[in-house]
């Protein structure tokens, strides 16, 4: 009995082999950035209780007489304090976390890998297929062109004749 194979050029093999791995390493990545995304879930919420906490006293007085008697740490004092004079501007502009880094440098990592793996699927294809794929996208790049023309001509016509009327309705 003898099975059919089908041909791969060695070359077009490795190229798929490299698309492949990619898309191990982009779904290994994504699992790692939803656990990043998780801890950093968990930050913010610890975040928002301190905010909370701090936001239940009324004066700095209180503040400093709770660690006066030692109901509060030092560092809950001082961040209590920070929280207290900054408000919720320090509960949304904070330093970025480990973990908000390591989430960024993830995605970023994806993103260079997305773009290697179309790369190595591309390098696959014949020659005939891949002029086919550029000519492919070429018209799906001019199609776009032209819906963003389009979508431009009508913002223009409608700021035109807002102009001529001096009216700020909107007529589609």
């Amino acid at each position: 009995m003898t099975k059919k194979q089908k041909y791969l050029n060695s070359e077009a093999h490795g190229y798929l082999l490299e698309s492949d791995a990619c898309a191990l390493l982009i779904k290994e990545l994504e699992r790692a950035c939803t656990k990043f995304q998780r801890r950093i879930d968990k930050e913010n919420a610890a975040r928002q209780a301190d905010f909370d906490a701090a936001m239940e006293y009324h004066s700095e007085n209180e503040i400093q007489d709770a660690y006066g008697w030692e109901l509060i740490t030092e560092a809950q004092y001082r961040a209590y304090m920070d929280l207290f004079h900054r408000g919720r501007q320090a509960l949304e502009e904070h330093a970025p976390t480990v973990s908000e880094l390591a989430l960024s440098i993830a995605r970023r990592v994806i993103y260079d890998l997305e773009s290697d793996q179309r790369e190595f699927a591309f390098s696959a294809l014949t020659p005939e297929q891949q002029t086919a794929e550029l000519l492919r996208a070429e018209k799906t790049r001019k199609e776009w062109k032209e819906h963003i023309a389009r979508l431009k001509e009508q913002q223009g016509q409608i700021v035109k004749w807002e102009d001529k009327d001096g009216t700020s309705m909107l007529t589609l």
